[in-house]
């Protein structure tokens, strides 16, 4: 879980270092690297949106577990 947690907040950074690189370069009409900002971004909301869903399924099925093993309890 850890693991995960660093990866989003890696992804995080790289999605905010693509918008303001994506600033500058369209500031400085350099439209090669606007494109390749914007791909970047991209990339790495669906792997941020792709993590975010394994943690959300990893909990649920904890969740399942736990109550599963509290009824055989009771």
């Amino acid at each position: 879980m850890k693991k995960k947690i660093v990866l989003n907040t890696f992804y995080t950074l790289g999605i905010v270092v693509s918008v303001v690189g994506l600033k500058w370069a369209y500031q400085a009409h350099n439209f090669p690297v606007v494109g390749l900002l914007i791909a970047t971004a991209i990339f790495f909301l669906y792997l941020k949106v792709s993590i975010v869903k394994e943690v959300r399924t990893g909990i649920k099925d904890k969740e399942k577990s736990m109550a599963a093993a509290k009824d055989e309890t009771n």
